[in-house]
């Protein structure tokens, strides 16, 4: 693990020197600039933009699979009233997206809202195309969204929920004890150094991410 300049240590130590009230500065931080998940959410999705193409599916809107290379984007939303959704259907249940249908999946920040993840896993993995990929962030710590919020994971735990799916995963925590501390106080991420941002501490990610390659018929030969 890379230590700090002095300069980005003394700045963190006048920064925190400040802050000992309970409540956060900011619900995200998204009045202050990047939340701090998501700038690390955005750090992986741009290392796999390579893996974005052809048809796309994303949740709720498309955020980032357009600017990451997909042709044609689909929106899967449990909320009929989403004039974005183009699937309307819960991920939990099998008959929701089409079987062998999309070459990469963007799936950010959701499987903490699900019933069933692993459920959920399953079915998007079936509606990959041979070959294709799934690019999946999950939180490690975060303040509870709404009464949906359920789950949080750490990288083992986002290694075994993803495990015996038929696919490669290669899963990874970003973050570290002090960007935990800026996100859960609602700080952005415009206001740390890009040294302290890729600063990686494997006992406080931020977020896990997960990379699953679905093998195509010559990956089985």
């Amino acid at each position: 693990m890379r230590r700090l300049p002095v300069v980005d240590r003394l700045a963190i130590q006048l920064r925190w020197a400040s802050m000992r009230k309970t409540a956060p500065l900011s619900r995200w931080g998204f009045d202050r600039g990047t939340p701090i998940d998501r700038w690390y959410i955005e750090r992986f999705l741009d290392d796999h933009r390579d893996s974005v193409r052809g048809r796309t599916l994303e949740v709720l809107e498309d955020l980032y699979a357009s600017r990451l290379g997909a042709h044609t984007v689909d929106i899967v939303d449990i909320d009929a009233s989403n004039p974005a959704a183009t699937i309307v259907g819960d991920l939990c249940a099998a008959d929701t997206l089409p079987e062998a249908s999309f070459d990469a999946i963007v799936l950010t920040q959701t499987l903490q809202f699900l019933p069933d993840p692993r459920r959920a896993l399953r079915h998007l993995v079936t509606a990959l195309r041979p070959g294709a990929t799934m690019l999946v962030t999950v939180p490690a710590l975060s303040r509870v969204a709404d009464g949906t919020d359920r789950w949080r994971w750490t990288p083992l735990g986002l290694e075994e929920l993803s495990s015996g799916l038929g696919c490669s995963a290669s899963v990874s925590g970003l973050g570290n004890s002090l960007t935990c501390r800026a996100f859960l106080m609602g700080l952005a991420a415009e206001g740390f150094s890009r040294a302290v941002l890729e600063t990686e501490d494997p006992a406080f990610p931020v977020i896990v991410t997960a990379r699953l390659d679905k093998p195509s018929p010559r990956d089985r030969t």
